[in-house]
Protein backbone atom coordinates (compact mmCIF):
# COMPACT_ATOMS: atom_id res chain seq x y z
CA UNK A 1 0.00 0.00 0.00
CA UNK A 2 1.53 3.36 -0.48
CA UNK A 3 1.27 6.19 1.73
CA UNK A 4 -1.51 7.85 0.01
CA UNK A 5 -3.72 4.75 0.70
CA UNK A 6 -2.47 4.89 4.47
CA UNK A 7 -3.74 8.51 4.59
CA UNK A 8 -7.02 7.32 3.02
CA UNK A 9 -7.94 4.84 5.28
CA UNK A 10 -6.70 6.98 8.28
CA UNK A 11 -9.08 9.83 7.34
CA UNK A 12 -12.05 7.07 7.42
CA UNK A 13 -11.14 5.55 10.53
CA UNK A 14 -11.13 9.20 11.87
CA UNK A 15 -14.63 10.32 9.86
CA UNK A 16 -16.56 7.07 10.92
CA UNK A 17 -16.19 7.96 14.42
CA UNK A 18 -17.22 11.18 13.76
CA UNK A 19 -20.21 10.90 11.84
CA UNK A 20 -21.53 8.65 14.34
CA UNK A 21 -21.09 11.11 17.25
CA UNK A 22 -22.57 13.56 15.00
CA UNK A 23 -25.51 11.11 14.19
CA UNK A 24 -26.28 10.68 18.35
CA UNK A 25 -26.27 14.00 19.16
CA UNK A 26 -28.20 14.44 16.50
CA UNK A 27 -30.69 11.97 18.01
CA UNK A 28 -30.31 13.44 21.09
CA UNK A 29 -30.96 16.52 20.42
CA UNK A 30 -34.04 15.24 18.30
CA UNK A 31 -35.24 13.30 21.74
CA UNK A 32 -34.61 16.52 23.81
CA UNK A 33 -36.82 18.54 21.41
CA UNK A 34 -39.47 15.73 21.46
CA UNK A 35 -39.23 16.36 25.28
CA UNK A 36 -39.86 20.18 24.87
CA UNK A 37 -42.79 19.35 23.00
CA UNK A 38 -44.56 16.62 24.81
CA UNK A 39 -44.43 19.14 27.77
CA UNK A 40 -45.75 22.20 25.44
CA UNK A 41 -48.62 20.14 24.36
CA UNK A 42 -49.59 18.76 27.59
CA UNK A 43 -49.39 22.02 29.04
CA UNK A 44 -51.37 23.53 25.99
CA UNK A 45 -54.05 20.27 26.85
CA UNK A 46 -54.53 21.28 30.22
CA UNK A 47 -54.98 24.92 29.67
CA UNK A 48 -57.49 24.79 26.99
CA UNK A 49 -59.46 21.64 28.17
CA UNK A 50 -62.75 23.04 28.42
CA UNK A 51 -62.66 24.55 24.93
CA UNK A 52 -61.17 21.50 23.28
CA UNK A 53 -63.82 19.43 25.27
CA UNK A 54 -66.51 21.62 23.89
CA UNK A 55 -64.84 20.64 19.95
CA UNK A 56 -64.54 17.39 20.74
CA UNK A 57 -68.52 16.97 22.18
CA UNK A 58 -69.69 19.22 18.92
CA UNK A 59 -68.03 16.58 16.65
CA UNK A 60 -69.17 13.45 17.94
CA UNK A 61 -72.08 11.57 16.54
CA UNK A 62 -75.57 13.35 17.33
CA UNK A 63 -77.20 10.40 18.44
CA UNK A 64 -74.40 10.34 21.89
CA UNK A 65 -75.22 13.75 22.47
CA UNK A 66 -77.85 15.23 24.77
CA UNK A 67 -79.55 19.23 25.69
CA UNK A 68 -77.62 20.31 28.80
CA UNK A 69 -75.16 18.14 29.29
CA UNK A 70 -71.67 18.38 28.27
CA UNK A 71 -70.72 14.46 28.25
CA UNK A 72 -71.60 11.96 25.79
CA UNK A 73 -74.38 9.22 26.62
CA UNK A 74 -76.97 6.63 25.22
CA UNK A 75 -80.55 7.67 25.00
CA UNK A 76 -81.44 5.14 26.96
CA UNK A 77 -79.47 6.48 29.51
CA UNK A 78 -79.93 10.24 29.74
CA UNK A 79 -84.07 9.13 30.28
CA UNK A 80 -83.46 7.20 33.81
CA UNK A 81 -84.21 8.75 37.10
CA UNK A 82 -81.65 8.76 39.71
CA UNK A 83 -81.64 4.80 40.86
CA UNK A 84 -80.23 3.32 44.39
CA UNK A 85 -76.53 2.44 43.72
CA UNK A 86 -77.19 -1.38 44.75
CA UNK A 87 -79.83 -1.68 41.57
CA UNK A 88 -76.46 -2.39 39.64
CA UNK A 89 -76.01 -5.88 39.00
CA UNK A 90 -72.02 -6.35 38.49
CA UNK A 91 -70.56 -8.83 36.81
CA UNK A 92 -67.20 -10.05 36.48
CA UNK A 93 -66.01 -11.71 32.97
CA UNK A 94 -63.88 -14.27 32.16
CA UNK A 95 -63.53 -13.85 28.74
CA UNK A 96 -60.70 -14.11 26.34
CA UNK A 97 -60.25 -10.55 25.55
CA UNK A 98 -58.53 -8.87 22.91
CA UNK A 99 -54.70 -8.71 23.74
CA UNK A 100 -53.60 -5.05 25.40
CA UNK A 101 -50.32 -5.48 23.75
CA UNK A 102 -52.41 -5.10 20.23
CA UNK A 103 -53.92 -1.66 21.92
CA UNK A 104 -50.68 -0.19 22.75
CA UNK A 105 -49.27 -0.92 19.18
CA UNK A 106 -51.98 1.55 17.69
CA UNK A 107 -52.01 3.85 20.24
CA UNK A 108 -47.77 4.41 20.10
CA UNK A 109 -48.81 6.35 16.74
CA UNK A 110 -50.32 8.96 18.68
CA UNK A 111 -46.83 9.69 20.29
CA UNK A 112 -44.36 8.60 17.89
CA UNK A 113 -45.28 12.04 16.35
CA UNK A 114 -43.47 13.88 18.99
CA UNK A 115 -40.42 12.10 18.58
CA UNK A 116 -39.58 10.89 22.02
CA UNK A 117 -38.51 7.28 21.39
CA UNK A 118 -37.99 5.05 22.57
CA UNK A 119 -40.77 6.22 24.83
CA UNK A 120 -43.96 4.70 23.27
CA UNK A 121 -46.64 5.03 26.05
CA UNK A 122 -48.24 7.77 27.43
CA UNK A 123 -47.67 6.49 31.23
CA UNK A 124 -44.00 6.14 30.53
CA UNK A 125 -44.09 10.05 29.30
CA UNK A 126 -46.21 11.31 31.97
CA UNK A 127 -43.81 10.17 34.25
CA UNK A 128 -39.97 10.52 32.51
CA UNK A 129 -41.22 13.65 31.27
CA UNK A 130 -43.60 15.20 33.08
CA UNK A 131 -42.57 13.47 36.77
CA UNK A 132 -45.64 12.37 37.72
CA UNK A 133 -43.81 9.31 40.09
CA UNK A 134 -46.77 8.80 42.05
CA UNK A 135 -48.67 7.47 39.73
CA UNK A 136 -49.14 3.86 40.13
CA UNK A 137 -49.82 0.78 38.04
CA UNK A 138 -52.19 -1.09 39.90
CA UNK A 139 -54.85 -3.56 39.10
CA UNK A 140 -58.28 -1.40 37.93
CA UNK A 141 -61.75 -3.22 36.85
CA UNK A 142 -62.21 -2.67 33.12
CA UNK A 143 -65.96 -2.06 32.19
CA UNK A 144 -66.24 -5.15 28.67
CA UNK A 145 -70.22 -4.07 28.97
CA UNK A 146 -73.11 -2.30 30.53
CA UNK A 147 -77.00 -1.82 29.88
CA UNK A 148 -78.25 0.56 31.76
CA UNK A 149 -82.66 0.51 30.90
CA UNK A 150 -86.11 0.45 33.51
CA UNK A 151 -85.93 -3.09 33.46
CA UNK A 152 -81.93 -4.22 33.55
CA UNK A 153 -79.40 -2.47 35.12
CA UNK A 154 -75.60 -4.38 34.76
CA UNK A 155 -72.13 -3.75 34.48
CA UNK A 156 -69.21 -6.00 33.36
CA UNK A 157 -65.79 -5.87 34.20
CA UNK A 158 -62.18 -7.48 33.40
CA UNK A 159 -59.14 -7.41 35.38
CA UNK A 160 -56.96 -4.66 33.62
CA UNK A 161 -54.08 -2.05 35.16
CA UNK A 162 -54.19 1.51 35.68
CA UNK A 163 -51.32 2.23 32.79
CA UNK A 164 -53.22 0.31 29.89
CA UNK A 165 -56.22 2.41 30.41
CA UNK A 166 -53.57 5.93 30.40
CA UNK A 167 -51.75 4.40 26.99
CA UNK A 168 -55.11 3.49 25.47
CA UNK A 169 -57.71 5.44 26.47
CA UNK A 170 -56.60 8.86 28.28
CA UNK A 171 -54.09 8.80 25.29
CA UNK A 172 -57.05 10.50 22.90
CA UNK A 173 -56.95 13.85 24.87
CA UNK A 174 -53.22 14.39 23.82
CA UNK A 175 -53.85 13.24 20.67
CA UNK A 176 -56.76 16.00 20.21
CA UNK A 177 -54.58 18.53 21.38
CA UNK A 178 -52.14 17.49 19.06
CA UNK A 179 -53.14 15.89 15.59
CA UNK A 180 -56.04 17.45 13.26
CA UNK A 181 -56.75 14.23 11.62
CA UNK A 182 -56.69 12.38 14.93
CA UNK A 183 -56.58 8.99 13.19
CA UNK A 184 -56.56 6.72 16.52
CA UNK A 185 -59.97 8.87 17.34
CA UNK A 186 -61.26 7.58 13.80
CA UNK A 187 -59.67 3.61 14.15
CA UNK A 188 -61.37 3.28 17.40
CA UNK A 189 -64.79 5.14 16.01
CA UNK A 190 -67.19 4.68 18.89
CA UNK A 191 -66.70 5.53 22.52
CA UNK A 192 -69.10 3.14 23.57
CA UNK A 193 -66.58 -0.01 21.95
CA UNK A 194 -65.05 -1.28 25.42
CA UNK A 195 -63.69 -3.79 23.85
CA UNK A 196 -61.23 -2.00 21.54
CA UNK A 197 -59.43 -0.41 24.15
CA UNK A 198 -58.66 -0.64 28.12
CA UNK A 199 -61.54 1.44 29.80
CA UNK A 200 -61.14 2.08 32.95
CA UNK A 201 -64.44 3.31 35.04
CA UNK A 202 -64.27 6.44 37.08
CA UNK A 203 -66.44 7.03 39.77
CA UNK A 204 -67.60 10.93 40.43
CA UNK A 205 -69.54 10.92 43.72
CA UNK A 206 -71.45 15.09 43.86
CA UNK A 207 -71.45 14.95 47.91
CA UNK A 208 -74.42 17.04 49.25
CA UNK A 209 -74.20 17.78 53.21
CA UNK A 210 -78.50 17.76 54.00
CA UNK A 211 -79.39 19.80 56.84
CA UNK A 212 -83.11 20.12 57.02
CA UNK A 213 -84.17 22.32 54.48
CA UNK A 214 -80.58 23.69 53.80
CA UNK A 215 -78.17 21.41 51.83
CA UNK A 216 -74.08 21.95 50.61
CA UNK A 217 -72.25 20.92 48.43
CA UNK A 218 -68.20 19.68 47.75
CA UNK A 219 -65.46 20.50 45.11
CA UNK A 220 -62.22 19.91 44.44
CA UNK A 221 -59.60 21.60 42.32
CA UNK A 222 -57.34 19.18 40.82
CA UNK A 223 -53.71 19.18 41.48
CA UNK A 224 -51.79 18.72 37.51
CA UNK A 225 -48.43 17.52 39.74
CA UNK A 226 -50.71 14.49 40.90
CA UNK A 227 -53.31 13.62 38.96
CA UNK A 228 -54.05 12.42 35.07
CA UNK A 229 -57.63 13.14 34.31
CA UNK A 230 -58.74 16.27 34.13
CA UNK A 231 -55.67 17.98 35.49
CA UNK A 232 -56.29 21.28 36.62
CA UNK A 233 -59.61 21.32 36.82
CA UNK A 234 -62.64 21.86 39.17
CA UNK A 235 -64.09 18.06 40.06
CA UNK A 236 -65.90 16.18 42.52
CA UNK A 237 -64.71 14.90 45.73
CA UNK A 238 -64.54 12.16 45.78
CA UNK A 239 -63.68 10.82 42.90
CA UNK A 240 -61.58 8.08 41.74
CA UNK A 241 -60.96 5.01 39.54
CA UNK A 242 -63.02 1.89 40.30
CA UNK A 243 -59.95 -0.27 42.00
CA UNK A 244 -59.45 -3.07 44.42
CA UNK A 245 -58.11 -1.97 47.74
CA UNK A 246 -55.21 -3.45 47.54
CA UNK A 247 -52.42 -5.60 45.48
CA UNK A 248 -53.60 -8.93 46.87
CA UNK A 249 -55.41 -11.44 44.64
CA UNK A 250 -57.65 -11.64 46.94
CA UNK A 251 -58.96 -8.08 46.54
CA UNK A 252 -60.28 -8.23 43.39
CA UNK A 253 -62.78 -10.33 44.19
CA UNK A 254 -63.65 -8.94 47.45
CA UNK A 255 -63.67 -5.19 46.51
CA UNK A 256 -65.82 -5.73 43.00
CA UNK A 257 -68.70 -3.38 44.76
CA UNK A 258 -69.69 0.29 44.24
CA UNK A 259 -70.39 1.82 47.25
CA UNK A 260 -66.88 -0.21 48.54
CA UNK A 261 -64.92 2.28 46.29
CA UNK A 262 -66.95 5.35 47.20
CA UNK A 263 -66.42 4.55 50.72
CA UNK A 264 -62.25 4.27 50.32
CA UNK A 265 -62.75 7.09 48.06
CA UNK A 266 -64.17 9.26 51.28
CA UNK A 267 -61.46 7.94 53.57
CA UNK A 268 -58.41 8.77 50.91
CA UNK A 269 -59.66 12.02 49.77
CA UNK A 270 -61.42 13.91 52.74
CA UNK A 271 -59.80 12.04 55.58
CA UNK A 272 -56.10 11.04 54.44
CA UNK A 273 -56.57 7.35 55.26
CA UNK A 274 -53.51 5.82 53.16
CA UNK A 275 -54.48 1.94 53.20
CA UNK A 276 -57.57 3.35 50.97
CA UNK A 277 -55.12 4.25 48.37
CA UNK A 278 -55.13 0.45 47.18
CA UNK A 279 -51.58 0.09 47.23
CA UNK A 280 -51.16 -1.53 50.56
CA UNK A 281 -51.40 -5.87 51.22
CA UNK A 282 -53.64 -5.12 54.06
CA UNK A 283 -57.39 -6.36 53.44
CA UNK A 284 -59.94 -3.09 55.03
CA UNK A 285 -62.30 -4.43 57.79
CA UNK A 286 -65.39 -2.44 56.02
CA UNK A 287 -67.78 -3.90 59.25
CA UNK A 288 -65.67 -2.33 61.88
CA UNK A 289 -62.88 0.02 61.00
CA UNK A 290 -63.98 4.02 60.39
CA UNK A 291 -65.30 5.64 58.92
CA UNK A 292 -66.30 2.73 56.78
CA UNK A 293 -68.53 1.14 59.95
CA UNK A 294 -70.11 4.83 60.49
CA UNK A 295 -70.71 5.40 56.30
CA UNK A 296 -72.32 1.74 56.33
CA UNK A 297 -74.88 2.35 59.40
CA UNK A 298 -75.85 5.44 57.91
CA UNK A 299 -76.52 4.09 54.68
CA UNK A 300 -78.38 1.19 56.34
CA UNK A 301 -80.95 3.45 58.01
CA UNK A 302 -81.70 6.01 55.56
CA UNK A 303 -79.23 8.67 56.83
CA UNK A 304 -77.21 8.44 53.87
CA UNK A 305 -78.31 7.43 50.13
CA UNK A 306 -76.08 7.12 46.80
CA UNK A 307 -78.21 7.24 43.66
CA UNK A 308 -76.69 6.85 40.49
CA UNK A 309 -77.35 10.16 37.84
CA UNK A 310 -76.32 8.69 34.91
CA UNK A 311 -73.15 6.94 32.62
CA UNK A 312 -71.48 9.33 30.48
CA UNK A 313 -68.45 9.49 28.77
CA UNK A 314 -66.16 12.06 28.67
CA UNK A 315 -65.75 13.47 24.92
CA UNK A 316 -62.10 13.94 24.94
CA UNK A 317 -60.36 11.38 26.64
CA UNK A 318 -63.79 9.09 26.21
CA UNK A 319 -63.10 8.32 30.05
CA UNK A 320 -66.31 6.53 31.15
CA UNK A 321 -67.69 8.20 34.48
CA UNK A 322 -69.99 6.69 36.43
CA UNK A 323 -72.37 9.94 37.91
CA UNK A 324 -73.55 9.74 41.72
CA UNK A 325 -74.84 11.56 44.31
CA UNK A 326 -74.36 10.84 47.84
CA UNK A 327 -76.61 12.71 50.26
CA UNK A 328 -75.70 12.35 53.68
CA UNK A 329 -77.43 14.30 56.58
CA UNK A 330 -75.84 16.70 58.55
CA UNK A 331 -75.42 14.57 62.01
CA UNK A 332 -73.81 11.78 60.03
CA UNK A 333 -71.74 14.12 57.79
CA UNK A 334 -70.40 16.54 60.73
CA UNK A 335 -69.31 12.87 62.81
CA UNK A 336 -67.62 11.92 59.83
CA UNK A 337 -66.34 14.52 58.05
CA UNK A 338 -66.20 17.74 59.40
CA UNK A 339 -64.30 19.79 59.39
CA UNK A 340 -63.57 19.57 55.48
CA UNK A 341 -59.53 19.85 54.60
CA UNK A 342 -58.41 22.83 53.01
CA UNK A 343 -56.60 20.38 50.85
CA UNK A 344 -55.92 16.77 50.44
CA UNK A 345 -52.98 15.02 47.97
CA UNK A 346 -54.75 15.62 44.68
CA UNK A 347 -55.52 19.12 45.25
CA UNK A 348 -57.39 22.24 47.11
CA UNK A 349 -61.29 20.93 48.27
CA UNK A 350 -63.24 23.51 47.62
CA UNK A 351 -65.65 23.50 51.20
CA UNK A 352 -67.26 27.17 51.46
CA UNK A 353 -67.18 26.89 55.37
CA UNK A 354 -65.47 23.41 55.31
CA UNK A 355 -68.41 22.55 57.19
CA UNK A 356 -72.02 22.85 55.27
CA UNK A 357 -70.05 23.47 51.59
CA UNK A 358 -71.42 25.52 48.81
CA UNK A 359 -74.52 26.45 49.01
CA UNK A 360 -76.79 23.87 46.68
CA UNK A 361 -78.82 26.76 45.07
CA UNK A 362 -79.96 27.39 41.63
CA UNK A 363 -77.68 30.38 41.64
CA UNK A 364 -74.32 28.14 43.05
CA UNK A 365 -74.90 25.17 40.38
CA UNK A 366 -75.02 27.32 37.90
CA UNK A 367 -72.00 29.42 38.69
CA UNK A 368 -70.05 26.10 38.50
CA UNK A 369 -71.62 24.75 35.69
CA UNK A 370 -69.91 27.60 33.59
CA UNK A 371 -67.01 28.03 35.58
CA UNK A 372 -64.24 27.49 32.44
CA UNK A 373 -62.22 25.19 34.37
CA UNK A 374 -65.16 22.97 35.82
CA UNK A 375 -64.83 19.09 34.47
CA UNK A 376 -67.28 18.02 31.95
CA UNK A 377 -68.34 15.05 34.54
CA UNK A 378 -68.37 17.65 37.31
CA UNK A 379 -71.07 19.74 35.13
CA UNK A 380 -73.15 16.95 34.26
CA UNK A 381 -73.15 15.49 38.16
CA UNK A 382 -74.55 19.23 39.19
CA UNK A 383 -77.13 19.58 36.38
CA UNK A 384 -78.67 16.26 36.89
CA UNK A 385 -78.88 16.44 40.70
CA UNK A 386 -80.50 19.78 40.53
CA UNK A 387 -82.97 18.83 38.17
CA UNK A 388 -83.80 15.62 39.76
CA UNK A 389 -83.18 17.44 43.21
CA UNK A 390 -86.80 16.83 44.61
CA UNK A 391 -86.32 13.12 43.63
CA UNK A 392 -83.50 13.63 46.05
CA UNK A 393 -85.10 14.76 48.83
CA UNK A 394 -83.55 18.12 48.30
CA UNK A 395 -86.50 20.40 47.53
Amino acid sequence: MTLTDYLAIGAILVAVPATWAGWSMWRTSKRSGGKDRFRDQLQSLRDNQRSLTRRMLAESPEHLKQPGLPVLTKPEWARLIPFDLADVKIEWSDEQLDDIAKFRRRSSKVLAKVHIAPITRYSAALIEIMGLNRLFDGVIYRLVEVELTEDTKRMVFAKASYFADLDTSEVLAFEAQTSRRRPYRRQLRDPFDFRKRVAGLGIDTLTIRRDGDQAGFFLHQRDPKNVVNNASMIGLIPAGEFTPSDVSSEAVSRDLNLWRNIMREYAEEMLGVSDAQGQGGRWIDYASESPYRELEMARATGKLQVKILGLGVDPLPWKTELLTVCVIDAEVFDEVFAPVPARNDEGVIIAGDRRTGLPFDEATVERYCRAHNVSPNTEACLRLAWQHRAALGLG
